[in-house]
């Protein structure tokens, strides 16, 4: 696997690359202009390195560089569990441990970190599968009143139970569940969810994937003369240190674009029973709207479409039954990206249901509500937080 450091112009990166890349790698880079290039990497000054490309030297300004690949192997496996904080930081963890204020995590080959509990958001001891994920995402979008224990069911059915998360050690987790105290085993659960806390504004304008898989967001990052770990600053001044050799992606640029602010290109409605009602009058009614700052209410029969621009990742988000439907049959919706359906659930009760879509090239993103063939009678749902993410 390829591991990628994205390259931007300003002053001092110069000594963090050239701290982290030995002279004579074999690298491929690529220009602003499109321009790629792939050879022993010779020299890195401070606004410029030099690569050997058939059998010529070529000088490149950092200003002039997109990207920088580094043709190293990256088999490492990962551990099970993800502990994600309220940040966006999302940790590849080995074990977890927890005292009444605190959370332990051990990463994989990398120095404990210690993180206050009102900064985890959750824990998830189970790997990633597509029967469960949106189940598991879909609670990771909402605004939690109390601590969710989710237990694993018999045919990938998540069953989460509200109540107060006491501790957390190698083998289970400390549950008070209406004031019974439970132990539950940690492999027969999916993950707990902390009730939401009032969360300080992101600060994080960089990004650090790791080989493992643990994803980083990052105010400022430090290389010392010498050292091979890059230091990391995260959310509320928590430090902590990866070994250069782990790191298989750096980004400088990141953000997100929620759907309710941004410009669609297309929406429509076609509805259940065809009426002499103009189709003109009906999007009017029934087309998707914004709901708040954030959210968008579709009903079913509704579609919209907007364009992705380049440097986008991830399309996340959930969606459940609208707080405003007391009843209604089934209703799906789908995800497609350039027509092709990349994710869809049908919802038949009140639980939310998440989605982190990979962008990769994709240029048009198409959402539909489909009545499935009972009537469209409660058939209106609610996207929470649609967002492109960089």
């Amino acid at each position: 696997m390829l591991g990628f450091l994205f390259i931007p112009a300003f002053a001092g990166v110069g000594s963090l690359i050239g701290s982290l890349l030995l002279s004579s790698l074999p690298v491929v880079l690529e220009t602003n202009e499109g321009e790629r290039f792939s050879g022993p990497l010779l020299d890195i000054e401070d606004s410029s390195l030099r690569i050997e490309v058939n059998g010529s030297v070529r000088s490149i300004e950092f200003q002039s560089l997109s990207s920088l690949v580094l043709s190293k192997d990256r088999s490492e496996s990962s551990p099970v569990f993800r502990v994600e904080l309220s940040d966006g930081t999302r940790i590849a963890a080995e074990t977890v441990s927890s005292s009444e204020e605190t959370l332990e995590i051990k990463p994989r080959q990398q120095a404990n970190l210690r993180v206050p509990l009102q900064q985890v958001r959750a824990i998830r001891f189970q790997p990633g599968r597509p029967a469960t994920d949106s189940q598991w995402l879909g609670w990771l979008e909402q605004q939690q009143r109390s601590d969710l224990l989710v237990i694993r069911r018999e045919g990938d059915r998540l069953d989460p139970q509200q109540g107060l998360i006491s501790e957390i050690d190698s083998d289970s987790v400390g549950f008070d569940l209406d004031g019974t105290s439970v132990d539950a085993p940690i492999d027969r659960l999916e993950g707990v969810v902390f009730a939401t806390r009032e969360a300080e504004p992101a600060s994080s304008a960089i990004s650090v994937v790791d080989v493992f898989g643990s994803q980083w967001k990052v105010s400022d990052l430090t290389l010392a003369d010498g050292e091979d770990e890059l230091s990391l600053r995260l959310a509320n001044s928590l430090q902590h240190r990866v070994p250069l050799s782990q790191v298989a992606t750096i980004r400088w640029s990141s953000g997100l674009v929620l759907l309710a602010t941004a410009e669609s290109v297309d929406s429509g409605y076609s509805p259940f029973i065809k009426s002499n009602v103009s189709p003109k009058t009906l999007n009017a009614f029934f087309s998707p709207t914004v709901e708040g700052e954030a959210d968008l209410q579709m009903h079913g029969g509704s579609s919209i479409v907007y364009r992705v621009e380049p440097g986008f990742r991830i399309l996340a988000g959930s969606v459940q039954r609208h707080s405003k439907v007391a009843d209604g049959g089934a209703v799906t919706v789908r995800i497609e990206l350039d027509g092709k359906e990349m994710w869809r659930e049908t919802l038949e009760d009140r639980r939310s249901r998440g989605f982190e879509i990979p962008l990769t090239e994709a240029r048009r993103l198409q959402i539909y509500v489909d009545q499935d063939g009972d009537g469209d009678v409660g058939d209106t749902v609610q996207l929470t937080r649609p967002r492109l993410v960089k």
